[in-house]
């Protein structure tokens, strides 16, 4: 029979600033594509910064 190991997904932890900083260099006509390219993070990831409350 086939034995199934089950493994624990890791996610990567960005820092605050590092999210504040992704989401401002698109602002001034950079693509989220681009950005994301830059930082070595995917498009989605930065779109999902953008949704995270400010905790200043």
């Amino acid at each position: 029979m086939w034995k199934y190991l089950k493994s624990k997904k890791r996610t990567q932890s960005y820092t605050e600033e590092f999210r504040r900083e992704a989401v401002k260099r698109q602002y001034p006509g950079a693509t989220t594509a681009s950005v994301a390219r830059e930082l070595g993070v995917s498009a989605q990831q930065i779109c999902g910064f953008k949704l995270l409350p400010d905790k200043q």
